[in-house]
């Protein structure tokens, strides 16, 4: 059986898996902007209000859902 590598595009919910600017490592956020190699991560309260946007390369996230999944 082979591994299916999931790809984050826009809209997909991730966590850090290393600590960036202020925030910790498991941090949780959405992607808005998808640039590749990079992607730009929107850090939201309980609410839904943006605290933060974190340029993050790809390799240092890790899916937790797809958009509409």
């Amino acid at each position: 059986m082979t591994a299916v590598k999931h790809l984050i595009a826009e809209h997909d919910v991730v966590s850090f898996r290393e600590a960036a600017s202020r925030w910790s490592t498991g941090t949780t956020g959405t992607v808005v902007s998808d640039y590749g190699d990079v992607k730009l991560v929107e850090i939201s309260d309980e609410r839904g209000v943006a605290l933060d946007y974190v340029q993050m390369p790809a390799v240092k996230l890790e899916l937790v859902a797809k958009h509409g999944h």
